[in-house]
Formats: structure tokens, C-alpha cells, sequence
């Protein structure tokens, strides 16, 4: 529009729709000629005056085409060359605009206010209300500052409610509004200026949302995903070669590192009503500690919810706990998240955390998937360690009470010197009840930390027994090396003996320390030693050049046969010549004919034992015999050699 005349110069199609004149009608047109003929001369003075102003801002009826008149919006500027910017808006067109905005601002629970330049408060939508709790006829007229708590970004109270006023915030920003019952809501706000319809600043709009929940959500997800991490990374530093105790107390000291979690255990099950602490992580002076038990009810209650998966609960102290459940009470207990650690489908033991003060709900969960993936991480790690240890507990019960019943018998064998055909001692052996055979019963007990217990048990029956062997007569008894790790017990046992003693060393174990093997075998007093089983395997050997035994014993894959086989003939020949050289005698082992017989006889082998010279028997049945021998001996005045009385052998036994 040319600011000297007022003529329009220029027009877009919505001038056109709002007067009814057509584009090229308007053009040309004094911009007064479109009001009433008694505006005019108003209308004309304000486009002078924009010489001086630049911008104006008002409400004018405008006389359309056919002569109605239509009520507008008018904005007028002032450009650089000169010429003058109308620009025409319908009111009503605005209304629905504001309309649809409040159905949007709506849809989105977006709420609402404005305030004047006081910061008071003079329009509410309801979204403001319901948050608040104030009604908006309440809020209208309330300082914005008693809505604030303290500001966000670094903003205090009072610089946050100025430049809500003054619709200064370029930004969006999260701080805290405060409701009628005083609690705290986190909001995201912003203020944008409202001007008047002469175009000045009159007031601010404020529009925000609730983020509380967001805001907590976000935390919530921020905190899970620290410790997903924070759970990979400790199960990532856990050492798989290391023992299960070790193994375990690592588990326990980095479930404890996670947040919220106050104390670690790792529990065993060892029966149905059986559980031990394996290891813990807790706070100083904890009343748990690696080793307890826990009470009978308590442990079956954990093993019987273990079978149904992971869990978490409350604590709640239950009367059949005892002093254990006031203990935990006393400690603070709140809640527990438990994972079992399972072999297959039985439970082994439970990896439990704990917090000793309160957690929410958001924070169980979390534990709750904490303590799941470290179960599985130990249940790979220690699952077939524990069910080793299971099964050896059971062993050690059961062999605990095959000890306290002596759940096996002894067997008295004769070892009969070749010559003369006469019995110069007894070899004590052991049959357990249930049929095992005694090695593999020993390296059981061996394996699983009760051999020696076995072993002394046996030597002080063997010993016990052979006070009613016939006098003259030695007593062999069989030792593992290992059993003279601790001499004291042995040595106390073999004191209790009437008669000479002869310790067969089984030829099974390594010995790696001769010298210290032989030193422990001399101060056990006067006791002769035999290497057993010589022929049957390497160890034997560099026992008979380690040892220099007094006796070495040929087993029974020697002799079997011997009479039959120039092989076995010979190594028995070398055998006889190397125990000449050195001083030691040969006891022949499983002779069972008389072929073989005669064939250890003729070789020059001292000893025989086996069922050729007589078969193990009881003690009374061997004081039995020997009474009889006795009678018969009295009645016929001579007594004939066992060698020669196949009938009197056949008739005494096997080994």
C-alpha cells in the first residue's frame, strides 16, 4: 500500500474472501474506502501515524462489497522503503483457533495459566486445578511464587517466578511445583508473552506438564541399567578356577558392592533339613559367619521354596526361627531376594541378598533380577563342586556309621613258612558287611577327608583281635602311607599289641618323600615292615629299593600259574636272588595248588599264604581250629605239616 495515498498496491486472496471485492477490484483502492464513511477519517489518521510508530494494533469494522460490515483484527506496519503491511484477521477465525488449542492442550493434559505483571495468577485451566488441588476460582488471584518450590537449572524461587512473569524462559525446564497437601510435584514448564490488541506485553501464558512419574521412571530405568551393568561386570571378575569357597565368597562380596544391598549369603544344602553358610558378605559384627548352620525349620523352609525358583519377600520373623529369626530381626532385616543354585532339578544351596532398611518396590525388583543372573552364574561355577561335596557328606555320614557300628569283620589268613610247613603269623583282613571291596571302601574314604578315621579303626580292631592268636605268632597288619602322616594315633594303636607286628605297605599310594617316610616308620618302635602286592605295578618296586623292607610279598599275578610258566619262574628267581642280596624273605601270595606249591618251594621262596596253606577265617573259628589241632596233636602224639595234608588245607578257607 503506498503510504502517500493510502492505495493498495498489492493483495493475497484472503483479503478478497474477507471483503467480497475481487484482487483486481482492491487494487488501486484507498485502503480508508474499505471501513464505514464515519471511520474514515480515524483510519486515515492512524496510517499517518505509523510515519513515527512502525506498528499498530486494533479492532476496526471493515464494509464489505455488498455493504455488510465485518469486525477485524488490524495489524499494521511500517516497511523500510516507505510502504505500509496490512494485514486483516477475522476474530471469530482466532476463537476457534483458541478453541482447538484448548481441545489440544487438553488431549495433551497439558496445564494452563496466565499471569499479569504482578505474577499474580488470572487464568487456570483445569489440568492446573487437579494438580494443584486449588480450584481455579483459588488459584486466580495467588501469587505464581507460592506454586514454586525450589527452581531447576540453577534457578531459586524468585528468579524463577520472574521470568515466568516476564515470559523469559528461551527454554523449557524441570522444577518443582507445590500442591495443597504440601507435596511436591516435578513439572516441565514454559512461559511464552501475550500482547494486547494494541500489540503491548499485558501478560505471560505458562504452559507445562506433570513429569513426576516420567521423571522417577527415568531414574528407575537409569538405575536398572546401572546395575545390569554393574551385574555383568561383577560376574565377569569372578575367578572359575578357584575352590568353591573362594568362589563363593567372591559372589557374595560383589552382590554386596550392587546398591541397596546390605548383606550377602550363600547357603548350602546338605539334606533335606540341612543348610550351612558357605560364605557371606554382611556388615561387622554380623551374627552369621562362614560355617553356621541354621536352624533345623528355618533350612527346610529354604529348601522347599528353593524347588519352586527365584523369589523375594519380606522378612518376617516366624516363632519355629528361634534365637536365628530375633537375631535377624534384631539385625534390620527388610527384605530378601533369593536364587537357588541347582544340579539338575535338585537344589544344591541358595544365593540370598539382603537389605537391612527399607527398599521400595522398584528396588526389590531389581535386586530380585540381581541375584537370578548371579544364581545362574553360580549355579555354572560351583554346581559341580557342590554336589561333589553333597555326595562325599553323605559318604562321610554313612561311613561315619559304619565306623561307630564296625559294620565289617576281620579275617585271620595263616602265612605258613615253606620248609617246615608250620604258621609263623596271621595277615588281619578286613571284609566290609555290604560286600565293598576294602580298596575301593579305603580310597572312598580317602577321597573324601575320613581315611584315616577308617584305617585306625581297622588297625585298632585288627590289633584288638589278633590278643587271641596263639603265642609266638607275628600279626600282619596293611598301612597306606598316608595313614603315617600323623604318627601319634598310629603309634598309640600299635602299642596296645601282644605279639610281634608286620606292616604290609600297599604298594597303591606314591610315597615322594623317602626319607621321611622311613623316619616315621622307625619311630613307630619295633615293628617289621613287608612291601605288599610286588609284581603288580611300578610303586612296589621303588618301595622294596626305597624301603629295604624285612618281607616282600609276591602278589598273586606272580604266582598264579608259576608252575606252568617259565616267565613267571623267572622274575620269582630274580626275586629270590635280589631278597638274598639284601637280607630280606619272600612271602608267596595266592598260592592256591599244589603245582604252585611246589614250584615256590623248589624257587627258594620262604612263605606261602594262601588257600593252599589255609583260607581267612574268624577269630573263632581259627581258635576253634587250633583247639582241635591241639586235641589231635595230644591224642596222636605228632602233628603232620598242612603242606602235606591236601584234606586238612581244602578244608580251611580263601583270601
Amino acid at each position: 500500500m503506498s503510504s502517500d495515498s493510502f492505495r493498495i498496491l498489492d493483495t493475497n486472496a484472503a483479503i478478497s474472501k474477507l471483503t467480497g471485492y475481487s484482487q483486481e477490484e482492491l487494487l488501486g483502492m484507498r485502503l480508508p474506502d474499505l471501513f464505514p464513511e464515519a471511520g474514515r477519517a480515524a483510519v486515515a489518521a492512524q496510517l499517518a501515524a505509523l510515519a513515527t510508530d512502525g506498528l499498530r494494533v486494533s479492532e476496526a469494522k471493515c464494509r464489505r462489497r455488498d455493504g455488510s460490515v465485518v469486525d477485524l483484527d488490524v495489524q499494521q506496519r511500517r516497511l523500510e522503503d516507505g510502504r505500509i503491511l496490512s494485514v486483516f484477521r477475522d476474530p471469530s477465525q482466532a476463537v476457534q483457533a483458541q478453541g482447538h488449542l484448548r481441545r489440544m492442550l487438553a488431549g495433551m493434559e497439558l496445564f494452563a495459566a496466565t499471569v499479569d505483571a504482578d505474577g499474580k495468577i488470572s487464568y487456570a485451566n483445569p489440568v492446573l486445578s487437579a494438580l494443584t488441588g486449588w480450584s481455579a476460582d483459588e488459584l486466580i488471584g495467588c501469587s505464581v511464587y507460592e506454586l514454586l518450590s525450589a527452581g531447576a537449572q540453577g534457578y531459586g524461587t524468585v528468579e524463577l517466578g520472574r521470568r515466568l512473569r516476564t515470559a523469559s524462559l528461551k527454554h523449557p525446564l524441570i522444577t518443582e511445583i507445590v500442591t495443597r497437601s504440601g507435596e511436591n510435584r516435578l513439572v516441565a514448564v514454559s512461559a511464552t508473552p501475550l500482547e494486547d490488541s494494541a500489540g503491548e506485553r499485558s501478560q505471560a501464558a505458562i504452559l507445562g506438564h506433570d513429569v513426576t512419574e516420567e521423571h522417577a521412571l527415568r531414574i528407575l530405568m537409569e538405575r536398572e541399567l546401572r546395575q545390569q551393568r554393574d551385574v555383568a561386570a561383577g560376574i565377569g571378575r569372578l575367578d572359575p578356577g578357584g575352590t568353591a569357597a573362594t568362589t563363593a565368597h567372591a559372589i557374595c562380596r560383589e552382590l554386596r558392592n550392587l546398591n541397596e544391598v546390605d548383606l550377602a549369603i550363600l547357603f548350602t544344602f546338605d539334606a533335606d533339613s540341612d543348610a550351612t553358610v558357605l560364605a557371606i558378605d554382611a556388615p561387622d559384627n554380623f551374627f552369621l559367619s562362614a560355617g553356621d548352620h541354621l536352624p533345623r525349620a528355618r533350612a527346610g523352609y529354604l529348601i522347599q521354596r528353593a524347588r519352586l525358583g527365584p523369589w523375594a519377600e519380606r522378612w518376617q520373623e516366624r516363632s519355629q526361627d528361634g534365637l536365628y529369626g530375633r537375631a535377624m530381626t534384631l539385625a534390620g532385616a527388610q527384605s530378601f531376594s533369593c536364587a537357588p543354585i541347582h544340579y539338575g532339578s535338585t537344589p544344591l544351596g541358595l544365593l540370598a541378598l539382603g537389605s537391612l532398611h527399607g527398599v521400595g518396590q522398584g528396588e526389590v525388583a531389581a535386586q530380585l533380577r540381581a541375584v537370578t543372573e548371579f544364581g545362574a552364574a553360580a549355579t555354572a561355577l560351583l554346581a559341580l563342586d557342590l554336589q561333589a561335596e553333597r555326595v562325599a557328606s553323605r559318604r562321610r555320614l554313612d561311613l561315619g556309621k559304619l565306623i561307630h557300628a564296625h559294620a565289617y569283620s576281620l579275617l585271620f589268613q595263616p602265612i605258613v613258612e615253606i620248609a617246615d610247613g608250620r604258621t609263623r603269623g596271621y595277615e588281619a583282613l578286613t571284609r566290609f558287611l555290604d560286600g565293598e571291596h576294602p580298596d575301593a571302601r579305603l580310597a572312598a574314604a580317602w577321597s573324601i577327608g575320613v581315611g584315616s578315621e577308617l584305617e585306625l579303626a581297622m588297625l585298632s580292631d585288627a590289633i584288638e583281635a589278633g590278643w587271641q592268636l596263639p603265642e609266638g605268632l607275628w600279626l600282619n597288619v596293611n598301612v597306606s602311607p598316608r595313614l603315617l602322616d600323623d604318627l601319634g594315633p598310629v603309634r598309640e594303636i600299635l602299642a596296645q599289641a601282644n605279639r610281634p607286628l608286620v606292616l604290609e605297605i600297599t604298594e597303591h599310594e606314591v610315597i615322594t618323600d623317602y626319607p621321611t617316610f622311613r623316619a616315621a616308620l622307625s619311630s613307630l618302635g619295633p615293628v617289621r615292615t613287608a612291601v605288599d602286592d610286588t609284581g603288580s605295578g611300578i610303586a612296589n618296586f621303588a618301595h622294596i629299593l626305597e624301603l629295604r623292607p624285612d618281607f616282600i610279598k609276591l602278589d598273586i599275578g606272580l604266582i598264579r600259574g608259576i608252575d606252568t610258566d617259565p616267565a613267571r619262574e623267572a622274575v620269582v628267581v630274580a626275586m629270590c636272588h635280589f631278597a638274598r642280596d639284601t637280607g630280606c624273605r619272600l612271602i608267596a601270595e595266592g598260592v592256591e595248588t599244589r603245582g604252585e606249591a611246589d614250584a615256590i618251594r623248589a624257587l627258594g621262596v620262604d612263605f606261602g599264604q594262601g588257600f593252599w596253606y589255609g583260607r581267612p577265617q574268624a577269630m573263632e573259628a581259627l581258635i576253634a581250629g587250633t583247639s582241635a589241632s591241639a586235641a589231635k596233636l595230644g591224642r596222636d602224639g605228632a602233628r603232620e605239616p598242612a603242606s602235606k595234608s591236601p584234606l586238612g588245607r581244602r578244608a580251611q578257607g580263601g583270601d
